[in-house]
Parts: structure tokens; sequence; C-alpha cells
């Protein structure tokens, strides 16, 4: 799977940017989202630290399974691996806006 992601970026720059352009949209939407759900829980008390504990730690435990999977797929003769990564990254980042949202739903609707 990895490959093919990879051989289709050679393929054209174009092809480059697309990847590189889903992964900021991926990075902009998931951090703003995170940022405005962590803003609607109010101040820090313990209650919104607790909030923000689980969603740290679905973050690192989507972290450790995505680079495992990184370093399980992906040759060392690729060309981007550095997207690829980077593009994992943005995977976590939005496991914990979903995550952050779903808490945010149960615990103030």
């Amino acid at each position: 799977m990895i490959d093919v992601l990879n051989n289709w970026m050679l393929q054209s720059s174009q092809n480059f940017n697309i990847i590189v352009g889903i992964t900021v949209f991926i990075y902009a939407i998931s951090i703003g989202t995170l940022f405005l759900i962590t803003r609607k829980f109010g101040r820090s008390d313990e209650r919104t630290e607790a909030i923000n504990l689980k969603i740290v730690s679905t973050m690192f435990t989507t972290q450790i399974i995505m680079n495992a999977l990184f370093i399980s797929w992906v040759d060392s003769h690729i060309d981007f691996f550095r997207q690829v990564f980077i593009l994992f990254q943005g995977i976590t980042f939005l496991v914990g806006a979903i995550y952050a949202l779903k808490l945010y739903k149960d615990d103030f609707r």
C-alpha cells in the first residue's frame, strides 16, 4: 500500500502536491477542532484535565500504532518516507479531534 502511494507520488509533482495538501488539510482541521473543543470545555479544573488526559491518551495510543505501522510497512528505500510519516501524524491528530468531539457530545449535550 505504501509502495503504491510512493509510486503514485513519484509520477508527477501534482500528485506529490495533492498528498501534501491532504496532509495540511487534515492537520489544520484537526488542530482547529481540538482547539475549539478544548475552549468549549471551559477553564482548567479537575473535570477538564481528566477530559484532556483522555484525549491525549487516545492520541498517544494512536501514535504508537501508527509508528508501528510505519516501521513495518515502509521500505528503507522509499523516496517520500517523510511525507508518509507526516501523513500518519496527521491521522493521529484527526483521531484526537474525533475523540474530543465524541467526549464533547457525550458530556455537554
